[in-house]
């Protein structure tokens, strides 16, 4: 949708300095890419806690889903600084599930 919005073709992964919506696009493309970069090991944080506490780890990866959405539009809207309060968010789901696969790892491997 913004390759469309601000005229940004393939295979370009970010605007030109020249460009006339280089900034708002290269703000929603870096978002996007920052997103995905996390995703795969957030991902499987939560499937690996879900094992032990499916319910703690379903409610900590939906917080960090709603964080990213956040994100998101924060940064799409207002730039670097507007994505402050969904990577807060974010972390608050995040980091829990990092710090719980320890302990579920210990709980499935019989240490506790």
């Amino acid at each position: 949708m913004a390759r469309k919005k601000f005229n940004v073709q393939y295979p370009a992964l970010y605007a030109e300095k020249g460009h006339a919506h280089a900034e708002e696009f290269n703000c929603v493309q870096r978002a996007h890419q920052n997103t995905l970069e996390s995703w795969a090991p957030v991902t499987i944080l939560a499937l690996v806690n879900g094992l032990v506490y499916p319910v703690a780890s379903a409610v900590l990866f939906a917080v960090w889903q709603v964080g990213r959405i956040i994100y998101g539009i924060g940064y799409a809207k207002g730039g670097p600084t507007g994505r402050m309060a969904g990577g807060i968010i974010s972390h608050l789901g995040d980091l829990p599930l990092f710090l719980m696969a320890f302990y579920s790892g210990a709980v499935i491997a019989k240490l506790v």
